[in-house]
């Protein structure tokens, strides 16, 4: 018996290694992605805040925003100016829920979020809690992160054929260079191509402006280095302006 397990310990390693590096890709292809599956939110906050967004349809918005924490905020307090400016002309309903990953947000678009609603745009800012080691036990690769942005792009165009996607990048992330934020940029990298697949979606990549002149997360724009504070979400729809304009008209 000793022997038997001593053999299959040193069988195991040697046939592993022996399987051909493109058999091992072929695997790992054909393997799901956890970006790209729908995944119900946690808690019962999480929740309320979906049937909020539902329940938020009846006005028919022309601009819907999909995305986490980040659109999230836009229902602070002081973030009113932001909408008296740049998204109450266009009954806009704020999907945001903080802590999305993108398969959070796949699950909520195939569970109410899209029914009887006709809004000529949808903004989509997702994927930096995919990235999140903090806070969670799976680390999203680049492609993976890409393939679940994707499925969020795919089922709006199938739900709402009509409606156009100004898909925005990444936001950078951080106070110093980090592992974070290198897989956001890798994967804005891939997201930036999804026009060439489909012409209903636009790329947009406005991070810059919330870096100072060394290049860092300006922190009077994003005082934990993630979140943009009342100014940040300003600038935000101030860069992102005339994009909606032009799409919403067209």
């Amino acid at each position: 018996m000793i022997k038997r397990i001593f053999f299959t310990c040193l069988f195991i390693p040697f046939f592993i290694s022996c399987i051909p590096v493109t058999r091992i890709s072929r695997l790992a292809e054909i393997g799901e992605n956890p970006a790209a599956l729908p995944v119900k939110g946690e808690g019962e906050w999480w929740s309320q805040r979906h049937q909020t967004i539902v329940n938020s349809l009846e006005k028919d918005p022309e601009l819907i925003l999909v995305g986490n924490s980040i659109f999230h905020s836009l229902d602070n307090e002081d973030r009113k100016e932001v909408w008296e400016k740049y998204l109450d002309q266009y009954h806009t309903v704020n999907m945001g829920i903080g802590g999305d990953r993108t398969e959070n947000v796949i699950w909520r678009l195939q569970n109410g979020s899209l029914e009887d609603i006709h809004p000529r745009l949808a903004v989509i800012l997702i994927g930096t809690n995919n990235t999140d080691g903090n806070h969670y036990l799976n680390i999203s690769t680049p492609e993976e992160l890409a393939g679940g942005i994707w499925e969020i792009c795919k089922t709006i165009r199938e739900k709402l054929p009509e409606t156009k996607i100004l898909l925005m990048g990444i936001l950078p992330y951080g106070y110093k260079p980090n592992h974070r934020d290198n897989i956001n940029k890798a994967t804005n990298n891939l997201i930036k191509n999804f026009a060439e697949k489909d012409s209903g979606i636009h790329y947009i990549e406005i991070g810059q402006i919330y870096l100072d002149a060394e290049g860092k997360v300006n922190k009077q724009l994003m005082p934990d280095y993630l979140h943009p504070n009342a100014k940040g979400h300003m600038l935000m729809f101030q860069a992102l302006d005339d994009e909606i304009l032009r799409l919403i008209a067209e």
